[in-house]
């Protein structure tokens, strides 16, 4: 009994040694920035890591474009990829913390969703 006290004042200290690291992911996990694009680079998306677009950029040669459909769906494509990108490199980040620990079973145990 005595055991599964220890063990689990041990894994609440390590919860809160996580709690710390996992402020400091959060905060490079914003200052990341991962680039999508679309039309073989006409439009690019820049995302942070958390998922904030932070600037578009498109192709002038687009804006003389008769088909504003093909601009609507290349700026939406990017965005996408930008996004996608944007979750994996997060994805990265907390594995770099976590060990490849999967926290959303972890949060389950107290109610949480984490992941």
């Amino acid at each position: 009994m005595f055991e599964n006290l220890k063990n689990a004042s041990e894994i609440f200290s390590k919860m809160g040694e996580m709690r710390g690291k996992m402020e400091e992911i959060k905060k490079r996990i914003s200052n990341l920035r991962v680039m999508g694009d679309a039309g073989a680079g006409m439009v690019q998306v820049t995302s942070t890591g958390d998922g904030s677009i932070v600037d578009v950029k498109i192709n002038r040669a687009l804006f003389d474009s008769e088909d504003n459909k093909m601009l609507e769906d290349l700026v939406m494509a990017a965005t996408n990829d930008a996004i996608q990108k944007a979750k994996q490199a997060a994805e990265y980040e907390l594995k770099s913390i976590t060990g490849g620990l999967d926290l959303s079973e972890i949060s389950k145990l107290f109610g949480g969703n984490l992941g």
